[in-house]
């Protein structure tokens, strides 16, 4: 029948008295505790992410505004150039007067002492000039390039396609991959067309320019800064910037495009398996946006704190009252557990024991029950171990004195036809065997004998049955010297051997086999298995023989009284096990305590013991 598994609840119901009443104690102390806890997690949590955002937003609006400032100085410092009289009439001067050397460098220099103007401010590491026309036609150098040259740059391009007059890009943009400096490009206008652009002005800004306001923009510890262009390219960050490359491209594709005028805000960024905060807002004037990311952990870092300070506090008083609750119950329940454990003894056999003091409340009532019952049932075992001896012994008293009439009966008219067709040399031998067998069988009434006895029992007893059977049975001893001097119960091989020829061997078409008996030993146990090459025994039989009492066969009684003689003698820790071979047949194994005692001195050997 499948066992049916309890719900919790019933589990609950089985646990010890002590136990429920510590339960029930951690109980009251622990929902509030919870309750409380996840209350205060709750309000917290909404405050510090309303905290985050409130701060987040005024600290981007103060880097914004000061990027914004810093951009506009870099702005006008390029209007400067790129309006500059000079500067016009050199990007679409005609570059053939330039082919001489000396208009070259005069123009050079003309223009260098107004870059040097420009140059000193401290933000700037760079200006270079792009010309359509004018002397960087003719011959270039660092400062003045030829614009024609790179007009099928991807950075061309998209200042080219802009409608305002400027753009920010990196540096690595423009193919200075090792610089970490922003560029500002200006646009030079065409004075005959304003449509078109006749030269570009070049700035290099230098990274440290806009720093210190993207690293003081970083308000919690694992926070970051980044200047971006309209295109999602980075052009500064804070120094704690771990978002580049695919990583940033994947930020940027979660993060929609911002309506509001100030921004947008979005806390349901990814970024680097993590969740994030996210606000961007554009630097007005300029083609930059500025980016602020803080992770969703140092926002709720404040509700971690608190969560801690509760526990914290749960973990100083609850140790202090749960002992004291524990102790209490534990009182309360000494009798009944001291009652438990007397009863355990009892179920594990042991019933000398001292009887337990009893009060005169319903647990004292119950413990004098108690008593009476285990002193009763120490008298009723101990009557029913006795009484159980003396049956098996008279048993075996029976079985000695008749030792199988149908065998002793074979056994004489086997000595009858030899001594009608043979010579005495044959019923000499089978006489011998005859007797010996009948003296190992009454042991001079010990009821142990060495194991080398009952081989040598078994040895008559084979030979007795091949005189019969005309030497059908093969008898294989393989029980080495060292076990054969362990006490035995006698007659505790004969009836399975006996059952091996009749019922296994003799039951074969061929009517020939084996029987092979071996010891060996198992800890502090002997075992000794005896195998035949018999038919076997059905797997009915075998469930069925130890609960009916026989098998197939009349066999399965000298089977059943074996068992009950060694439970008996050694308790049921030993006995006997049927089990299948790997070839057909029968094993049966006997397991025994391992039991020396030495030979009676007044003979020299087992033969001599028992005649």
């Amino acid at each position: 029948m499948k066992k049916l598994r309890l719900p919790a609840i019933l589990k609950f119901t089985n646990f010890s008295i002590r136990y429920k009443l510590f339960a029930a104690f951690l109980l009251v102390v622990s929902i509030p505790f919870l309750l409380l806890l996840y209350i205060h997690l709750n309000l917290t949590q909404r405050e510090s992410h309303a905290q985050a955002l409130f701060s987040s937003h005024q600290v981007l609006n103060e880097t914004k505004s000061y990027v914004g400032f810093k951009a506009d100085a870099l702005l006008e410092a390029a209007n400067f150039i790129a309006f500059n009289n000079l500067v016009q009439e050199s990007v679409r001067s005609d570059p053939g007067p330039y082919e001489d050397v000396s208009q070259w460098h005069v123009r050079a220099l003309e223009l260098t002492k107004l870059l040097n103007q420009v140059r000193i401010n401290k933000d700037i590491d760079n200006i270079q000039l792009y010309m359509k026309r004018g002397l960087a036609v003719a011959t270039e150098s660092p400062d003045y390039l030829d614009m024609n040259k790179v007009t099928g740059e991807p950075w061309y391009a998209v200042l080219a396609k802009s409608q305002a007059s400027y753009t920010w890009m990196s540096a690595s943009a423009l193919g200075d991959g090792e610089s970490e400096n922003m560029t500002l490009l200006r646009k030079i206008p065409d004075a005959h067309n304003m449509r078109e652009f006749a030269g570009i002005v070049r700035m290099e800004v230098k990274k440290n320019a806009f720093q210190a306001a993207l690293d003081h923009a970083v308000i919690t510890p694992s926070a970051s800064v980044a200047l971006i262009s309209a295109r999602g390219e980075i052009l500064n960050a804070s120094a704690q910037f771990p978002y580049f490359s695919e990583q940033w491209t994947d930020i940027l594709e979660q993060y929609p495009d911002s309506t509001e005028p100030d921004g947008d805000w979005n806390d349901q960024v990814m970024a680097g398996g993590a969740k994030v905060l996210m606000g961007v807002q554009a630097v007005p004037r300029t083609d930059m946006m500025v980016a602020l990311i803080v992770p969703d952990a140092d926002i709720s870092a404040a509700t971690v704190k608190a969560r801690n300070r509760l526990i914290s506090i749960f973990l100083l008083v609850v140790p202090l009252m749960l002992p004291l609750s524990f102790v209490m119950a534990a009182t309360a329940t000494t009798r009944i557990r001291r009652l438990i454990k007397q009863v355990r003894q009892v179920r594990h056999g042991n019933f000398q024991l001292a009887e337990l003091p009893a009060n005169e409340d319903e647990i004292g009532e119950l413990t004098r029950n108690i008593n009476v019952m285990v002193h009763n049932m120490s008298n009723l075992m101990e009557e029913t171990y006795t009484l159980g001896r003396e049956v098996k012994n008279k048993e075996l008293k029976a079985l000695q004195a008749q030792i199988n009439p149908h065998f002793l009966y074979n056994t004489l008219d086997l000595i009858n036809v030899l001594a009608i067709e043979s010579g005495a040399g044959d019923i000499s031998n089978v006489v011998g065997k005859l007797a010996l067998f009948y003296k190992l069988s009454l042991s001079n009434g010990k009821e142990t004998v060495p194991l080398a006895n009952e081989l040598q029992h078994i040895d008559a007893y084979v030979h007795i049955q091949n005189m019969r059977f005309g030497g059908a049975i093969r008898l294989i001893i393989g029980v080495p010297a060292q076990w054969q001097d362990c006490i035995v119960p006698k007659i505790v091989l004969q009836p399975i051997v006996e059952n091996a020829v009749l019922h296994g061997i003799m039951e074969k078409d061929e009517e020939q086999g084996s029987i092979r008996i071996s010891a060996r030993a198992d800890g502090a146990d002997l075992v000794i298995e005896i195998e035949d090459d018999g038919i076997g025994m059905p797997a009915g039989d075998l469930n069925t023989i130890w609960r009916e009492g026989r098998g197939r066969t009349s066999g399965g009684f000298g089977l059943r009284n074996i068992q009950e003689r060694l439970h008996l003698l050694y308790g049921h820790g030993y006995g006997l096990e049927i089990g299948i071979p790997r070839q057909p047949g029968t094993l049966v194994r006997i397991r025994l305590p391992i039991v020396r005692e030495a030979v009676d001195s007044r003979y020299d050997t087992p033969e001599e013991a028992i005649s």
